[in-house]
């Protein structure tokens, strides 16, 4: 077990500068554009950043139209595996909801993001990518630091302050965790200084030496002598529906990669600052809990604009309710052997164009989809009658709506339904992001409709 790793980590080492911020959920994927560039990758990932579906040899990230991360200056891109829960009665699986991470406001799930400055660092070149962990790996080793840089935190109720009390394991908890899970990695912090990059995603960045989770290491070795920004990820995984689902001790919980056992988490990054601004953050940005407030040299991005750069997926399957195989149809490998990879499987092997997908729900007989509209200040756009359903969908609002004579239909905070004779469709915008999911169907999302 490990204690608290701000606590232990920070106050050891005097780190100069601290950032930490949210960023929303940009999409849920098949696509990796390190390892499997252009083409649909082997496994499911939930992304957080700017448009995922920009060509993976695009360096100037900076230019990117939106990004789901709190600060304005960032347009780099994060992603990392999917948790699935599977059925011990049947086999099937369903997607975990994530939730926000705690003190950084309502983004649409994501993960937080830490930019840790400990001694001198340089800040990471235009271009600069890498990996921390290995997908394929089912067993802990002591001796590699891709099984040192990842712990998962079994929380035991709500994280209100980011500490979030619970123990901390290398693999998957083995226990309920009331709190749901905290996945947590930490990245390299040594750098060739040569290559933004390397064939693997690994080898121009090596971990401290002696470095694990919660310890920054010993220096780096001579090979990489550079110092850069140690890069964590915290994402919270909502696992206690399926509370009543532990089998003999035994996780029903299941990694997009077909990983039951965590020890194959891994995490991806695509630098998108610019360097100067970058450096100033690092050099200037030292407020104990990373406050983006006390961060003079960087603005806040709303969290409305954070949540509206969500994009569909592109790959045609199904992602949530209940499926029979995970998406790219990856065999559950408990090991402890390293995991093969699926293939020849009938699985989507292309993606369809961004014109050819959307959150809305289109084929509804009798109606129309119109698009997402923001209500202001207390504002009503539909002024009909109006129900609401835990188990909501679109179907079931467009009925009720129907049956009470009403021609617009529209849902809100996911289980309201409103009607109306009438809308002003100049509150309908394109660039809203219609992608919270209904409770009583998970592949439909909120929108308004017209018949």
């Amino acid at each position: 077990m490990r204690t608290t790793f701000l606590l232990v980590a920070l106050s050891a080492f005097k780190a100069q500068a601290l950032l930490r911020f949210p960023c929303a959920q940009l999409t849920v994927v098949r696509s990796d554009p390190l390892i499997d560039p252009g083409n649909v990758s082997a496994h499911l990932h939930q992304v957080s950043s700017f448009d995922f579906n920009m060509p993976s040899n695009q360096v100037n990230l900076p230019n990117a139209a939106c990004s789901t991360c709190a600060i304005k200056e960032n347009k780099s891109n994060y992603w990392s595996p999917t948790l699935y829960f599977q059925s011990p009665k049947n086999g099937t699986f369903k997607r975990v909801r994530q939730n926000p991470g705690p003190l950084t406001g309502s983004p649409n799930a994501g993960m937080v993001v830490y930019y840790i400055q400990i001694g001198n660092v340089t800040s990471f070149p235009q271009g600069f990518r890498m990996i921390s962990g290995d997908p394929y790996l089912r067993s802990y080793n002591s001796s590699l630091d891709d099984s040192r840089s990842i712990m998962f935190r079994c929380l035991q109720g709500t994280d209100t302050s980011g500490q979030g009390t619970g123990p901390d394991t290398y693999g998957m908890p083995t226990t309920n965790c009331p709190g749901g899970v905290r996945s947590q990695i930490n990245f390299p912090t040594c750098w060739d200084g040569k290559n933004i990059d390397t064939p693997n995603h690994h080898d121009h960045v090596r971990h401290a030496i002696n470095a694990s989770f919660g310890n920054f290491g010993n220096g780096c070795p001579s090979t990489h002598p550079i110092t850069i920004p140690m890069l964590f990820f915290e994402t919270y995984w909502d696992t206690n529906p399926y509370a009543s689902e532990w089998v003999n001790g035994k996780s029903p919980f299941v990694w997009s990669m077909g990983d039951p056992t965590g020890y194959g988490y891994h995490a991806d990054y695509m630098m998108g600052w610019p360097e100067a601004t970058l450096r100033s953050a690092m050099a200037q940005c030292n407020d104990a809990s990373g406050q983006l407030s006390a961060c003079s040299v960087l603005s806040a991005r709303s969290e409305q604009d954070m949540n509206d750069c969500a994009v569909p997926n592109r790959v045609e399957e199904e992602l949530d309710g209940w499926i029979t195989e995970l998406p790219g149809c990856n065999p559950v490998q408990p090991g402890p052997a390293r995991a093969t990879m699926a293939s020849g499987c009938g699985a989507p092997t292309s993606t369809l164009p961004a014109s050819g997908v959307t959150f809305l729900k289109d084929g509804i007989p009798g109606w129309t989809p119109v698009g997402c509209a923001s209500e202001n200040n207390g504002e009503t756009l539909l002024t009909g009658a109006r129900t609401t359903l835990s188990s909501m969908t679109v179907e079931s609002c467009l009925n009720y709506c129907n049956t009470q004579g009403y021609a617009f239909a529209g849902l809100k905070n996911t289980n309201t339904c409103s009607c109306g004779a009438s809308l002003n469709t100049s509150k309908v915008s394109s660039s809203y992001a219609c992608n919270l999911a209904c409770p009583g169907d998970l592949n439909g999302r909120c929108h308004a409709s017209t018949s």
